[in-house]
């Protein structure tokens, strides 16, 4: 008779019963003794996958690391693995643990899309692909696109102008005299033409260049068989400007038309993700995305959290090469099922070849990417600070807030940070003042601490060891109330007022525990440090105050029409592409826009045409 089963050790004690935890697949999230979250991760069985932790010492020094700061950990179930593999995306984005690969790549892929109209045309797309027509893509960035937008201007001769513009064109406009559009607004092609057009435009887009060149050249023998040599001398050109187009391609013809080619590059401590993209047998680019959280991280592990959150809002391309091994490949392999079970996609490492050289290509781009981008050593100046300001340690985050506004109007406010590693753009922040009486700095200032100072005492922002505020004794003044109001009196705020020249190098600096001011001289790299983070912080504030006086343009003309609210001026702005299209537009056009009604057309008309 067998004994009593004997229990495998575990090199780390667990912080709950393991035995408790469902064997469905789900989130798990590691916290520490604080309640932090140290890491999220998603498993097919959570009892079997949190367990591994403990059972056997981790051979990641990080992962070792983690394991024994765990205090609790709290789980999720969910209905199938790929909806866990959706929510771990979702609360690693929201939580940014410390444990987790953190990828900065915010923005969605730029497309070009197709459109479903009586008259296509060709435009840039960056959303969420809800508007009717074809989309091709995705681009590296919109640069790709908009030079892909303007080689097949001229091959394909199609319309680009928006919908407003369109159908209020009496006579063609300068793209038809240069060659660059049929005119179909004025009724200088035909339908059928014009759909020829648009169908060859997407057999470009598509890749089927051979096909369409030979059919363009057996349509230009047939119009020079007929004598119509201007016709023929149409499609010569169009075949001319279409191999223009072609011929960066032709040396790469070997490569799959669709393909995206992955690698993980390193320069010194930073690390990206590079993806390189050909779509159609063209190679559009290279796209970057940093790592912004442990870079000292695998290959496979940053290959992994890219796969998941690139490839969940992206379709993969029927061939995808990347530097991995076979385990590796097997991993991400199964993550792209879960997210597209119905499109299987096998990965590839190759090793020589064609496919090889550009996916070295690709890798080698990104080490050359970051290393332009590597931020100088900013140490020595953070040790120059301290020095300056008598600190009995080298600051690790400092920050900079300003005012910015247009005659009092569209006040506004921003707040940067920074580190020895560069300026910490997730933490910038910029905030509406439209409460605050115009042109008042003071109160402008006490405005803008009070949130900030909430959100530091709340732990949504996070406390710099220095402060600096733009303005010299009075603003330092409101600055140390609302230090104080906030019981964040232990927090070192300099005042930085600029001289009489306001060159950089002659401000004086107003440390709140000091009784004189300091003036260090622009040979100090202590107050070049403090310029470059003050300006950037004006150069912050400044963005958001013109983007704000952007908006109110667009509006404002449509303002003060009775029962022209919020609502019906952004549908009539977007109906139109913008308040140019709604003053061009007349009053039956108006009357089809949603929301308006003949009665309201005839009160914009009027408003809009005094």
């Amino acid at each position: 008779m067998n004994g009593p089963r004997k229990h495998r050790r575990m090199w780390s004690k667990p912080p709950i019963d393991l035995s408790t935890l469902p064997r469905e697949p789900g989130v798990y999230r590691m916290l520490d003794d604080k309640h932090a979250v140290l890491y999220v991760g998603k498993a097919r069985n959570l009892r079997k996958r949190v367990s591994s932790y403990f059972q056997r010492r981790p051979e990641s020094p990080r992962t070792q690391a983690m394991v024994r700061q765990v205090r609790d950990i709290h789980f999720s179930v969910t209905a199938s693995e790929a909806e866990a593999l959706v929510l771990e995306h979702n609360l690693i984005k929201q939580l940014k643990p410390r444990y987790n690969v953190l990828l900065k790549d915010a923005k969605s892929y730029p497309y070009i899309l197709l459109t479903e109209e009586e008259f296509p045309r060709l435009r840039f797309y960056r959303g969420d692909r809800r508007a009717p027509g074809r989309y091709f893509g995705p681009f590296p960035n919109a640069g790709a696109v908009h030079e892909t937008l303007h080689q097949m201007q001229q091959a394909f001769r199609l319309r680009d102008c928006e919908d407003s513009v369109f159908r209020n064109r009496t006579r063609p406009c300068l793209q038809y005299q240069i060659g660059r559009c049929t005119a179909p607004c004025c009724g200088l092609v035909s339908r059928e033409e014009y759909a020829r057009q648009a169908a060859d435009a997407e057999a470009f887009l598509k890749g089927e260049n051979t096909a369409l060149i030979r059919d363009w050249e057996r349509r230009m023998q047939q119009a020079a068989a007929r004598q119509d040599f201007e016709q023929a001398a149409v499609l010569r050109d169009r075949i001319r400007a279409l191999r223009l187009v072609l011929a960066p391609s032709e040396s790469a013809s070997r490569l799959p038309a669709d393909a995206d080619a992955v690698a993980v590059a390193r320069a010194g401590l930073a690390a990206c993700v590079c993806l390189g993209i050909r779509r159609g047998g063209r190679d559009l680019g290279v796209h970057y995305v940093r790592v912004r959280q442990l870079a000292d991280a695998s290959d496979d592990e940053i290959l992994q959290g890219f796969f998941a959150g690139h490839y969940r809002q992206e379709p993969p391309p029927r061939h995808l090469l990347v530097e991995a091994d076979a385990q590796a490949r097997e991993a991400l392999e199964h993550t792209l099922k879960l997210l597209h079970p119905d499109n299987p996609v096998r990965l590839a490492h190759p090793a020589r070849g064609d496919k090889r050289q550009w996916l070295d290509r690709v890798r080698a781009s990104g080490e050359q990417w970051l290393a332009s981008r590597a931020p100088g050593d900013a140490r020595p100046a953070f040790a120059a600070l301290a020095d300056l300001l008598g600190l009995e340690a080298v600051p690790e985050r400092i920050a900079a807030v300003d005012n910015a506004h247009l005659g009092g109007k569209q006040m506004v406010a921003a707040v940067v940070h920074a580190t020895p590693e560069g300026p910490d753009k997730a933490n910038y922040r910029h905030y509406r003042l439209d409460g605050v009486p115009a042109g008042d700095d003071y109160a402008a200032m006490r405005a803008v601490l009070a949130r900030l100072f909430r959100a530091i005492g709340e732990g949504s922002a996070p406390r710099p060891d220095v402060l600096f505020i733009d303005g010299g004794k009075g603003q330092l003044a409101v600055a140390r109330e609302c230090a104080a109001a906030a019981g964040l009196d232990g927090l070192r705020l300099i005042g930085v007022a600029k001289g009489r020249a306001r060159k950089v190098g002659e401000e004086t600096l107003w440390p709140a525990w000091m009784e004189a001011p300091i003036r260090p001289g622009r040979d100090s790299p202590a107050l070049m440090l403090v310029a470059r983070v003050r300006d950037e912080a004006h150069r912050f504030a400044g963005q958001y105050m013109r983007k704000r006086k952007k908006q109110s343009m667009f509006s404002s003309a449509l303002e003060g029409i009775p029962g022209i609210g919020p609502s019906r001026r952004a549908a009539l702005l977007r109906h139109f592409g913008g308040i140019e299209g709604v003053k061009k537009a007349s009053r039956e056009e108006l009357a089809r826009a949603p929301g308006i009604s003949a009665i309201y057309a005839e009160r914009i008309f009027r408003a809009l045409h005094r």
